[in-house]
């Protein structure tokens, strides 16, 4: 099924056709202390624009919001164009692939914190058995990043649900003492805006940023 997708995508890409950026970057700068980079989503998919979030950040932190606007799971960001933006930044967090990207930032710049919600391990088809964003892996062209990797000096907290696929991406996430692992109850991979439903997402990520 991936390689029909890829066959089907090869003729119908947009990206083909029309030259547009790739990684979009909007950097709110509030002159505080600390600076967090938030990786997007994939929204509600490839026909809405991608939103800014984890908004309410940047009454607390200067936040730099980074789109990847081909939803490629860190592998068509513009790397350097990032880092030009994050120079003093010491957190990064994201939800789904936004916590996918979050964690890779960490691998190539210095970040202390990074919080992830429900992030996958990976999309390739032959690394994971989850299915789920099979459309989204048959358009990226160059697979530099096919799992995640982690930094040695890097505090990360990730959240997930408890349903089968969210278990499942757990499963293959390293045990390491600077990996910490939550798991949500009774939800399923929206644990962010479970979260934020329930008014217990912000505490969640200032007790992490500031502890």
């Amino acid at each position: 099924m991936y390689y029909f997708k890829k066959f089907i995508n090869f003729f119908t890409n947009t990206e083909n056709i029309f030259n547009y950026p790739k990684t979009i970057i909007s950097e709110f700068n509030s002159k505080k202390k600390n600076t967090v980079i938030s990786f997007s989503s994939i929204g509600r998919g490839r026909k809405y624009e991608q939103e800014f979030e984890f908004f309410k950040l940047t009454k607390k932190f200067n936040v730099v919001f980074v789109l990847d606007i081909t939803r490629s799971w860190f592998n068509n960001l513009d790397l350097n164009l990032i880092k030009k933006s994050a120079n003093k930044a010491v957190y990064s967090i994201g939800f789904s692939m936004g916590g996918f990207n979050a964690i890779m930032f960490s691998k190539f710049h210095k970040i202390k914190k990074v919080i992830a919600f429900s992030p996958q391990f990976s999309i390739h088809p032959n690394i994971t058995k989850d299915k789920t964003y099979s459309n989204f892996a048959a358009r990226i062209k160059n697979w530099k990043y096919k799992k995640l990797l982690f930094s040695n000096n890097t505090e990360y907290l990730l959240v997930f649900g408890d349903t089968e696929k969210e278990k499942y991406n757990l499963s293959l996430i390293p045990q390491k003492k600077n990996i910490k692992t939550i798991v949500i109850k009774n939800c399923d991979h929206m644990t962010a805006p479970r979260l934020h439903k329930k008014n217990e997402l912000y505490n969640l990520i200032y007790k992490h940023f500031n502890s």
